[in-house]
Order: C-alpha cells, then structure tokens, then sequence
C-alpha cells in the first residue's frame, strides 16, 4: 500500500529527517571538487563514479608485460571524480598545476609524490592507462604530476597531471578520491619529492615526534632523509627541533657527512624542521 505524498511528509519527524541529512552530508562532500578551476577553463571530460576501487600513483610508473606497473601505490575503494580540463591559450601547464596546488595546500595535508618532465616516464602511460583519457598524451618534456593526501574529514586522495600537449593545447587532470574507509597506513612522500619540497620551499616541518612515533616511522624518516641527501651531494640541511641533535646523529650513523648538518634552533617540540643552508 502507499501512502499519498501529504501523508507520508508528516510521518517524516524532525529528528528523523535531521539523522538522515546528517548521513547525507558526507556523500555530498564526497561528490564536491575541492578546488575551483583555472579560470576560464573549460571541462574537457568528467566522470563521477560511487564506491569504486582505484589506485592512486604514488610512485614511478613503468610498462612490464604489456601493464602499466607502479613502484607505489594506494589502492582503496571510494568515491571517485575524475575532471579533465583545457586550459585557456596563454597560460602554460605549471601555471595550471600551481593554481590547483595553491588551493590544496589551505588544508592539512601530506604531499606523497611529484615528477616533472621525462622523470616522469612516458605520457603514453599516463594519458591511457593510469588516467584513461587518451586527450592528456602529449610530449614528455611537458608533463607535471603530483600525488597528495588531503587529512581532512572526509579524508581525500589528490592526483593531478598538467600537460602541454604537441598542439600547444594545455590540459590539467584531477582524481580525487574519499575513500569509504580512511587509510591508516603511514604513507611517506619519495626521497626524491622530498628533496624537491626543501628546495622548492626552503624548509620543511617532519610530522611527530621521537615520543610519538614509533621506532620504525622514526627510523623511515631518517632513511628518507638520508637518501635525498645521498642523492644530492652539494645539498646541506639544518635540523631544528627538541630532537634535533638524535636526528643528526641517525643522519651520521646512515652514512652522511657530519659537515653537512647543523643543528639549529631546539623548537619546535613536536617534529623535525629541515631547513636548506
């Protein structure tokens, strides 16, 4: 039997009606784009698609066997957007990838990956495989990609790629997904994206402390820091923070010169800052 519409409405009580907008409000965050577009950017292609399992780039891509394989990657299900802009004439794909990256960097957030050019691989795999828009491909010199961790509620995964593409054409791409769940694994940028943060911006504030963290993250942000700085030889950091000195010494026990370390200031007490001298 069905009740006529009236009827029904006023079986509907306040309180009812407020748990279920309540349960609806995180389902409508999910299906919002956290940033606004470059202006005057058009939507080349959007697909939404609820509770679905994606995985997130992370790391270096390569082909093996005719697949498309990640050197790290997040794989959860969730709800996925996924927005393809053109840019307008003028204006390049790094301008494009910045105004997005300004937007997200307003909220709290992990940065886990970024390349730029053919340290990238190659645009055919992005374009096609990972972000299934045959519209991206274009020269491998002129690709950018960054991969962060919005730590927000809900949380949120950020995947962008700019492109300009042989026809002088710019595109950014932009996956975005909440997962069902939070992920809870401790998840850590690259030592190379970690490098190209502290010369980028100068100084970066390592999460948690040695109280906090548990010997192994603590162990894993020495190893990070130690690769980044094997990898760049002329590279010299100082270390602030109440933990600063045990740090220098794990940087020193892992193989780095002393004499491109400094201890600085003993705040902050919570984390590690690295700055570049």
């Amino acid at each position: 039997m069905h009740l006529p519409t009236r009827s029904r409405r006023r079986l509907v009580r306040p309180a009812v009606l407020g748990l279920a907008l309540a349960a609806f409000a995180p389902l409508v965050l999910a299906q919002q784009r956290v940033i606004e577009p470059f202006p005057r950017a058009e939507v080349a292609r959007e697909r939404v698609q609820d509770n679905t399992e994606h995985s997130v780039v992370i790391g270096d891509i390569r082909r093996i066997n005719n697949q498309v394989r990640a050197e790290r990657e997040v794989r959860t299900a969730g709800d996925l957007i996924r927005t393809s802009w053109r840019i307008p004439a003028g204006h390049g794909a790094r301008e494009a990838l910045s105004h997005a990256m300004e937007q997200l960097q307003t909220y709290p957030h992990t940065t886990l990956f970024f390349c730029e050019g053919r340290e990238c691989g190659s645009s055919s795999l992005w374009a096609n495989q990972v972000l299934n828009n045959s519209r991206l491909y274009g020269p491998e010199d002129n690709q950018l990609y960054l991969a962060l961790r919005l730590d927000t509620e809900p949380q949120r995964f950020i995947a962008l790629y700019a492109i300009t593409r042989g026809n002088r054409q710019v595109y950014l791409h932009m996956d975005q997904l909440t997962p069902t769940e939070p992920v809870t694994d401790v998840l850590y940028p690259t030592a190379a994206t970690l490098g190209k943060m502290l010369r980028a911006e100068e100084e970066l504030l390592l999460p948690g402390t040695t109280t906090e963290q548990t010997g192994e993250q603590a162990a894993a942000w020495l190893d990070l820091v130690a690769r980044m700085l094997r990898s760049d030889n002329r590279l010299r950091i100082q270390v602030d923070g109440a933990g600063a000195p045990e740090f220098v010494q794990g940087l020193v026990e892992r193989g780095i010169n002393r004499q491109r370390l400094e201890i600085g200031d003993p705040q902050p007490d919570n984390g590690i800052r690295l700055e570049k001298r």
